[in-house]
């Protein structure tokens, strides 16, 4: 849907891979297909696997990658190469949950005819979202946040916030549900959906997965709590129930969608500035120019995965069942676009996002809302680092 979610929350497999990210950082800081995702310049790297080593297997990482636009779209569209390892639903940090019982049900973690009957009411209703209403409402939107810091200055932090803050409380708030009652309420919705979104890291230590679970059960009890009167999540119930859909799981799908409009956009949004801040844009270029540039050329969800629940011929080789794929979208955005159209980072296949248009609208609204406050991006490209991450690339202001 959204870009996902740092939490491209198909990465949050296992620990191991987080021992492979450890060791990467130990090798000398030699570029690898994981530690590239927060390097301050990966793209030379990228380039050349996807134009040498379009689809090869990583032994130190256990891997398969596939790098060239041909073999990503390939591997995307493959119906063997699952999003989750098929005796794994859940990752086993968050099993037994509430962030792991709301992770089963969410429909772009899973394969398969049971999920199409939801995917099919929630795709368009997503798709249906005007990107230039949705750019207006966060306009809107960001005064109420203001409130939250009155007298405050615009510091790093407070930036930060407003990235990880505004995109989900105007796509909360377009779905018809309440945030904009008040600041508070606002802000925390935000911190939840960013809470459960980072438990779903394989890189999330117990305290993390501990407020990830925390989060779940208070999103769940919220939104069960909530009436929306307007937008289109009333029809969706009433649809939903026509088709024999359990309530839970529009539910919690609801909440999917927020986590998606979370790390993703914020990085999308945060990578925008660093390209303002470091100069070289176009006079008269506008953040929505931008954003839509950026996506291709330094995208916020540079890899995802996908897991083989067959043995198969793929790129040219023989694959195992249980054999993972790691998908390098942002090396396949070096030398090609997804449907010649839509950028790589939004996926590609049976679950590609049909807001890529509408993320990128929340992002350039962030964007506008943070330069018309007076952030100054050249002092924020002076003073960042990337978060921790093995498939997204967020900044985080200093």
């Amino acid at each position: 849907m959204l870009p996902a979610t740092v939490s491209d929350a198909d990465d949050a497999d296992d620990a191991d891979d987080a021992d492979d990210a450890d060791d990467a950082d130990d090798a000398d800081d030699a570029l690898d297909p994981l530690s590239a995702v927060t390097h301050p310049d990966p793209y030379p790297y990228y380039r050349e696997l996807a134009t040498h080593r379009p689809f090869f297997r990583d032994q130190r990482l256990g891997l398969w990658v596939a790098a060239g636009a041909r073999e990503v779209a390939e591997v995307l569209s493959h119906p063997d190469c699952r999003v989750r390892p098929p005796a794994q639903r859940v990752p086993p940090a968050l099993a037994g949950t509430a962030a792991g019982d709301l992770f089963g049900r969410l429909i772009r973690m899973n394969d398969g005819a049971a999920h199409a009957p939801l995917k099919g009411l929630l795709m368009p209703l997503l798709a249906a979202i005007d990107p230039a209403a949705a750019a207006h409402r966060a306009a809107a939107l960001a005064e109420l946040i203001d409130l939250m810091a009155a007298d405050t200055a615009l510091s790093a932090e407070r930036i930060n916030g407003v990235l990880f803050t505004l995109p989900v409380v105007t796509l909360a708030d377009l779905l018809g549900l309440p945030v904009a009652v008040d600041c508070a309420t606002a802000v925390a919705v935000a911190a939840h959906v960013a809470a459960f979104a980072a438990a779903q890291s394989p890189l999330a230590d117990a305290n993390t997965v501990q407020a990830g679970a925390l989060a779940a059960q208070w999103l769940g009890n919220w939104l069960a709590n909530a009436e929306p009167a307007t937008g289109p999540l009333p029809s969706l119930h009433v649809a939903a129930h026509a088709a024999g859909i359990d309530a839970q799981a529009v539910s919690a799908n609801t909440i999917g969608l927020l986590v998606q409009a979370c790390e993703a956009t914020a990085a999308l949004a945060g990578n925008t500035l660093l390209r303002l801040g470091r100069g070289k844009v176009p006079s008269g270029t506008s953040p929505e120019e931008l954003v839509a540039e950026v996506a291709v050329s330094d995208p916020p969800v540079q890899n995802t995965r996908r897991f083989l629940a067959a043995d198969a011929h793929l790129c040219g080789h023989d694959v195992k069942a249980g054999d993972a794929v790691l998908v390098l979208l942002a090396a396949a955005s070096c030398i090609g676009l997804a449907d010649g159209k839509c950028p790589w980072t939004f996926g590609h296949g049976r679950h590609a996002c049909p807001g890529d248009r509408l993320a990128q609208a929340l992002a350039g609204a962030t964007v506008r809302a943070l330069l018309a406050r007076g952030a100054e991006p050249a002092a924020l490209a002076r003073a960042f680092r990337y978060r921790p991450s093995l498939n997204a690339r967020i900044p985080h202001f200093c």
